[in-house]
């Protein structure tokens, strides 16, 4: 009985002690996965990117490279923030096209002979209105796990601005048009003064997803400037288009001017061809009553 005691007690203690090691042998290996993994961290850029609609841009994404660092069990994840779609996906040595969300398919590109100086940037092609947000870089290894997050804007540079001029019996009309991304801003001004004109701008999106642009500015005759200037800014590409026009309008002074010398050249237009015809008369008159007198002169002769 004594011995089967003991048996059983060196069970339990060579048990215990079993277990006492596997979890201190588990708080090393958690403590030095923390150690790791706080030590490993990726750097993305803190600014936006701006990215011009249509081209490429790279998102940047790049992790310390060490002697122990492998590539062999290397996850990179490239995720958009709001919805969580797939941009693009490498993990067994090679890209995983199959999970990635279909609106960046053959859009997306890493570098891989970069991967080995920790430079996990991706490349987007074709840039398009709805690419503006947030992506995850998430990299993985077994040095740890770190992720970063990459703000993507879009723009596109605004078009040679058309201007159509249309003339009013009282007033004149200027309609500019042209076309970018995101929405300008758009200031008219008398450049004889540089007061800023009232106009109205409406915008309205177009297949691709930019802006079509459309600026109204309606001058009337009492306007005494002469020199207007259109001025479109697109901030995030720091664009400015300044185009410039003259034009000079009468004013309601000049006008009554104008209407009194053209009543006064049709009233003496009206006298002339009124004293015209009574002299016509006159001489149509005076050459019958001469045709008359040779007639009788002619007849007393016989």
């Amino acid at each position: 009985w004594i011995t089967g005691s003991l048996d059983q007690q060196g069970c339990i203690v060579e048990h215990y002690l079993l277990r006492t090691h596997y979890r201190v042998l588990c708080a090393v290996i958690l403590w030095a996965h923390a150690i790791l993994s706080d030590a490993f961290d990726v750097t993305v850029p803190k600014t936006p990117s701006v990215g011009i609609h249509g081209q490429s841009i790279v998102l940047g994404c790049s992790f310390a490279v060490t002697d122990d660092s492998s590539l062999e069990h290397i996850v990179i994840t490239w995720q958009r923030t709001r919805d969580n779609k797939v941009v693009h996906s490498y993990h067994y040595g090679k890209d995983q096209l199959d999970k990635q969300d279909r609106q960046y398919s053959g859009r997306t590109s890493l570098f891989p002979e970069e991967l080995k100086n920790g430079n996990v940037s991706l490349k987007l092609d074709k840039l398009r209105v709805e690419d503006t947000g947030q992506y995850m870089c998430f990299v993985s290894s077994i040095m740890g796990s770190a992720k970063g997050t990459v703000s993507l804007e879009i723009a596109a540079y605004y078009s040679e601005p058309e201007v159509l001029v249309k003339l009013q019996s009282s007033s004149m009309t200027f309609v500019l048009t042209s076309r970018g991304y995101p929405e300008a801003y758009v200031f008219w001004y008398c450049e004889d003064n540089n007061k800023h004109l009232k106009t109205e701008v409406s915008f309205s999106k177009t297949e691709d997803g930019l802006y079509s642009l459309k600026s109204t500015l309606e001058v009337a005759h009492v306007s005494r400037c002469y020199k207007f200037v259109a001025e479109i800014q697109n901030h995030l590409v720091n664009q400015t288009i300044i185009r410039r026009f003259n034009h000079a309008l009468p004013d309601s002074e000049g006008n009554e001017q104008t209407f009194a010398f053209m009543k006064i050249c049709i009233a003496v237009g009206l006298l002339l061809l009124v004293f015209a015809a009574i002299t016509l008369l006159y001489l149509v008159k005076r050459e019958k009553q001469l045709r008359r007198m040779e007639d009788e002169l002619t007849v007393m002769n016989i």
